[in-house]
């Protein structure tokens, strides 16, 4: 990946959940097993999420600073900044 690009949403939500699933799992077994539970809410999460249609992971994931990308102008902008001739 280069510098400075950002990751699709659905790639940037695969990659949360997949490392939350693997670290539950793996907490789950070294650590205490009920930790094994995050990985059993992240599939609860995206069964609701394709059934739903909808993504909690995506939303909040949307809100971080690096997919904060400042909106294109609009074409009045545009022409409200342009230089214009004094008469």
């Amino acid at each position: 990946v280069r510098r400075g690009t950002r990751w699709a949403m659905d790639r940037q939500v695969r990659m949360t959940a997949g490392s939350l699933v693997l670290l539950g799992t793996l907490a789950g077994q070294l650590i205490h097993p009920r930790l094994g539970m995050v990985a059993g809410a992240i599939g609860a999460g995206l069964t609701y999420s394709a059934l739903s249609d909808s993504c909690a992971m995506a939303s909040v994931l949307s809100k971080m600073p690096w997919n904060r990308v400042a909106p294109d102008p609009s074409l009045a902008a545009l022409f409200e900044k342009s230089p214009t001739q004094a008469a």
